[in-house]
């Protein structure tokens, strides 16, 4: 049995065919899908082969799946069904909708039976599924009829969910006749809301905002005067942010002002720049000075916290599954060095709502520990429902690194806290990219990358330590000569160990980046601010991505409720075929990148969910036409992966080993 992946393409005159064999199968619910009265489609008696249809566990709904993945080798499985033909693309995205994520678009031979009929004309057995059943043969067994391409809802989560025994058609329609007029109106929820909103799906140029600001730059390729880009076409500011021209020059010039005299930068001068910097970036996040610290990365400052907490027996660690990959080894580490205790990870699979992703961290926290009485310390303390266990602390992402999108971080908070359990924030992407009021929400712990979004230059990053736990994180990393031993005090010191004083000096290091945040903020002030700066980039990316998902005619990854979209819009690459084990995907990342080094841009590829994504991070040099350039560049090298044009690469074994480390991601 063939089948095709082929991506669906926007175009006016290209029609699509389908095969139904659920509620769609039904004409008076898919009208309601589609949002018309389908009078250019017509409908046919059908069978797809090969194919058998199951119940999802605890649904009203089925699934199909190949027959030989649950069905008994000896059974000829097929399901009988509807083919309808003459759908167009505005119908597939909202098709695509109703079936949401647990379900793969798939083309399939299906056999045609019988006549085309219009719906105006639709013969009962096909414009009532209970007349139907008790006028066609048995599904298996049937080989008449002629086989034609449609398009199909195939199941693409685990198979634990389905009930194995086939759900064959006379017993689907039984089971389901009653239900057909009085559908949950939460089915159609998705659909109606797309619906609302699709006549600016294109990506509309009016709906970006702060584009100009009297007395301020015009956003947009006027401000590509102020990086040093040289006709690269950067989508990717994400990865390892692009400080502009006056950051650099502040940068260089302060590194003249060090080696003109080192001694004096080093023993005096760099004091007050580092207060500074300090000062600044507490006001921007809502914090005090004496609660934030600076230190070189993200990825440095969480290993400074969980590698500073003490760990007992029966301690458990959760993350997620889009926990970036050097945080969710560091957790593991802790697994391996402290044998006792655990990591578990909660599976997230997007689009979904920060509902479903709460309640998820909510089931989890719940199954383990009791909630927390009241805490006049405001310190977690976990207590569990078994006294050799218990979740003592959760690793969030304030926004995801891939996939790029906004993670409900402030309810999850609230959630840690309703079990008395430690919450840390990777906020490598937040701070220049979303506000953030660390009061207000209150984390244990929270540590944010400048050099990305707040255009510093690379690297540094700020830690924030609330008072209350301060006395948890006991040393730098590594410990610096500012900390101070109960057991073995400093001879004739006679200082008290403090959190924040210890991250003066933890050795020599080129301070030049870490005080380039001052001049990155002096930056953002004279091009309008923050607020004006993320609300261009944020309507950029939105209308960006429905750009894009125009030229590739696949879906962009955001929920009903808009949540997900900061500044990064993610995108589902169009052909590029799945690889069948990581070396081959380690084969076909090399070759997507280097075509877009080829085309001098470059946009993050990534696995999600069994599809490629590209992410695309919009910056104020960014128009809609970069994200028109970088879609039909993506366009092209997805086709030619589709044709296995990555497996003429000459690439080593070591080059091939070199890039496995890092997997699943590297730019943080």
């Amino acid at each position: 049995m063939s089948t095709k992946s082929d991506t669906i393409v926007a175009s006016k005159e290209q029609s699509y065919d389908f095969f139904f064999y659920g509620t769609l199968a039904v004409p008076v619910i898919l009208q309601r899908v589609l949002g018309h009265k389908g009078d250019s489609l017509t409908f046919q008696d059908a069978i797809l082969p090969n194919f058998t249809r199951h119940r999802v566990k605890g649904e009203t709904y089925p699934a199909i799946v190949e027959t030989k993945l649950l069905a008994n080798n000896e059974i000829d499985g097929n399901t009988r069904g509807t083919l309808v033909r003459g759908l167009n693309y505005a119908d597939v995205t909202a098709l695509d909708l109703f079936e949401g994520t647990e379900y793969k678009r798939v083309q399939l031979p299906v056999r045609a039976l019988g006549d085309q009929s219009p719906i105006k004309k639709l013969p009962e057995v096909l414009a009532n599924p209970t007349a139907r059943a008790a006028a066609l043969d048995k599904e298996n067994g049937v080989q008449e009829g002629d086989t034609t391409d449609a398009w199909a809802y195939v199941w693409s989560d685990p198979l634990e969910r389905l009930e194995p025994g086939i759900w064959g058609f006379e017993e689907f329609i039984k089971a389901k006749s009653s239900l057909w007029k009085d559908l949950p109106s939460d089915w159609f929820t998705d659909v109606e809301r797309h619906r609302g909103s699709s006549e600016d799906s294109d990506g509309d140029e009016s709906k970006i905002e702060g584009k100009t600001v009297e007395g301020s730059p015009e956003f947009g390729h006027d401000m590509l005067k102020y990086w040093k880009f040289n006709g690269y076409v950067n989508l990717n500011h994400g990865s390892y942010g692009s400080p502009p021209r006056p950051v650099i020059e502040y940068m260089r010039e302060l590194s003249d002002q060090i080696e003109g005299n080192p001694d004096l930068f080093m023993r005096r001068t760099y004091f007050a720049l580092l207060d500074q910097v300090r000062e600044e970036t507490a006001a921007l996040i809502g914090a005090v000075k004496d609660e934030v610290v600076i230190v070189p990365n993200t990825t440095h400052g969480v290993n400074n916290v969980v590698t500073n907490l003490e760990w007992n027996d029966g301690d458990i660690i959760i993350n997620y599954a889009t926990t970036y990959g050097a945080v969710a080894q560091t957790l593991k580490y802790l697994a391996d060095t402290h044998p006792n205790i655990r990591v578990e990870t909660i599976n997230v699979n997007f689009p979904t709502s920060h509902a479903s992703i709460v309640q998820a961290t909510d089931d989890l926290l719940g199954k383990y520990n009791e909630v927390a009485g009241p805490n006049y310390t405001g310190q977690s303390k976990a207590t569990g429902k078994k006294p050799d266990e218990r979740v003592k602390l959760v690793l969030v992402d304030a926004i995801a690194s891939n996939p790029g999108v906004i993670f409900p971080w402030e309810a999850i908070v609230g959630t840690c806290k309703k079990y008395g359990v430690i919450s840390v924030v990777d906020a490598a992407h937040a701070i220049g990219q979303i506000k953030t009021d660390v009061k207000k929400a209150d984390p244990d712990f929270w540590v944010s990358n400048c050099h990305k979004w707040l255009l510093s230059h690379r690297g540094g990053a700020v830690l924030y330590v609330p008072t209350r736990n301060q006395h948890l994180i006991r040393s730098t990393f590594p410990t610096s000569a500012g900390y101070e031993s109960t057991r073995y005090p400093t001879p004739g010191a006679n200082r008290k160990w403090e959190w924040a004083s210890q991250y003066t000096w933890t050795g020599t290091v080129d301070w030049a980046p870490y005080f380039s945040v001052i001049k990155a903020l002096e930056f953002r002030r004279s091009i309008g601010g923050e607020d004006r700066i993320m609300n261009y980039t944020h309507t950029l990316a939105v209308e960006g991505a429905k750009r894009v998902r125009k030229i590739w005619g696949t879906q962009i990854m955001e929920n009903s409720d808009g949540e997900l979209t900061a500044s990064m819009c993610n995108v589902e690459i169009p052909y590029a075929s799945s690889p069948k084990d990581v070396p081959e995907q380690l084969l076909q990342q090399r070759y997507i990148d280097d075509e877009l080094f080829k085309a001098n841009t470059f946009i993050a590829a990534f696995r999600h969910d069994g599809k490629w994504w590209a992410r695309f991070s919009a910056q104020v040099w960014n128009d809609l036409s970069d994200f028109e350039y970088a879609a039909k560049v993506l366009l092209r090298i997805g086709k030619e992966v589709q044709e296995g044009k990555y497996k003429k690469q000459d690439i080593s074994e070591a080059e091939t080993k070199e890039q496995a480390k890092g997997l699943p991601a590297q730019d943080q």
